[in-house]
């Protein structure tokens, strides 16, 4: 059995499910509105169509709303974290693949490096903490 202090504790994940709250919360505000300021500067582009973005951005805020709910959970429910992690992985793969193809600026791909980051913490502790 590993002795060494565990780096990636309960506490640190319920910390970064509630910044994932506030970091989705902006990635739909900024699907919702990508001609602002912040918008231009992360690189999002007025391309796709109000439902599109729409859809897209309720989806980001409903996803963010589970992972606030995931916080203030006595246990966290860990299918539903790998669930979120598996989906934070694959969508920044989906804004790599998307730059690569030229579709999508190199800031989102730097914008969205908060999603793998996180997919990596929640999928790592996961593995980490296995039965």
């Amino acid at each position: 059995m590993d002795e060494r202090p565990a780096l990636i504790t309960e506490k640190l994940i319920r910390h970064s499910l509630r910044l994932s709250v506030v970091f989705n919360l902006g990635a739909a505000w900024l699907l919702v509105f990508p001609d602002n300021a912040l918008g231009q500067l992360a690189g999002f582009t007025a391309s796709s169509s109000p439902l599109h973005t729409g859809v897209a951005a309720l989806m980001v805020v409903s996803l963010g709303l589970a992972y606030g709910w995931l916080a203030q959970q006595p246990v966290i429910d860990r299918p539903l974290l790998a669930v979120g992690g598996l989906i934070k992985g694959a969508a920044y793969l989906l804004f790599v693949g998307q730059w690569l193809f030229g579709v999508l600026s190199g800031r989102v791909v730097l914008f969205a490096t908060a999603d793998i980051v996180l997919a990596i913490l929640w999928l790592g502790w996961l593995y980490r903490t296995r039965t």
